[in-house]
């Protein structure tokens, strides 16, 4: 009797940098003379964009803002998919194989950085990093033939990769604290996954690696909590190979 399963590490320098961003210059700014606020837009937005009306109000020039204003987020969720017991047992059946004991672990933490700027006063292009974390399956069989049974089940396997992004976006329904965002895009991503012999504790096939490029899209509402600071609550999907994974996130943007 032989076990399969493929697991997947993932780093945190990114997120890392931006929480810490975030945590030594958010008492600062909130320590900023009020005349700042002037310069911001009366309604909440993603950038400090002001429109015609903004620009009229403060008895300033107006200026078009495309690419002239920037945002930086961090955000920090949980990731899950749709690959359930019943694709293991087909994909492997495909193969030959007759599996049991299947334990399959397809939801976790997950986190994404974004720089982004404007395009117009209400959209926006954006670019990347998300990584949707780490997964699991495992599996056993009865079999004369271990050595094709490990080689040829090694991708059957959540999905969960991360990549770079690459999306526009348009935001919505602006109030003077809040607003709507929707965007849509491409992930560039790559999988990198273990296959081991967990009786053995063997590493069997190292490194295998996945990659392509895909679409992905989602929605957001979002909070402005001071002049430069935007808290979002997000859920995406990243349509992965066909094999769809869902991202619920909470996230803290800077505006500069």
């Amino acid at each position: 009797m032989s076990v399969a399963k493929m697991n997947r590490t993932f780093r945190y320098g990114i997120v890392s940098a931006v929480a810490m961003g975030a945590m030594f210059s958010f008492p600062t700014m909130a320590q900023q003379p009020n005349k700042e606020r002037d310069a911001s837009p009366f309604l909440a937005s993603k950038t400090q964009c002001l429109s015609e009306e903004d620009a009229s109000k403060l008895s300033k020039e107006y200026e078009k803002c495309t690419a002239k204003q920037f945002f930086i987020s961090g955000s920090w969720g949980s990731a899950s998919g749709d690959f359930k017991e019943s694709d293991v047992q087909q994909e492997a059946a495909e193969l030959g194989f007759d599996v049991f004991d299947i334990d399959i672990d397809d939801t976790r933490s997950a986190w994404k950085a974004v720089v982004g700027t404007n395009i117009t006063e209400n959209s926006f292009i954006q670019i990347g990093y998300t990584d949707l974390g780490d997964v699991s399956a495992a599996f056993s069989t009865t079999t004369n033939e271990p050595s094709r049974f490990f080689s040829e089940t090694s991708r059957i396997r959540p999905t969960s990769v991360d990549g770079y992004t690459l999306s526009v976006a348009y935001q919505f329904l602006r109030h003077e604290d809040w607003f709507l965002h929707a965007h849509v895009g491409l992930y560039f991503w790559q999988g990198n996954y273990d296959s081991l012999d967990v009786f053995e504790d063997t590493a069997l096939l190292q490194d295998v690696d996945d990659e392509g490029t895909d679409l992905f899209y989602g929605i957001g509402a979002n909070w402005r909590i001071h002049d430069d600071w935007v808290a979002t609550i997000e859920y995406e999907r990243y349509d992965i190979d066909d094999n769809a994974t869902d991202l619920a996130s909470v996230g803290i943007s800077y505006l500069f």
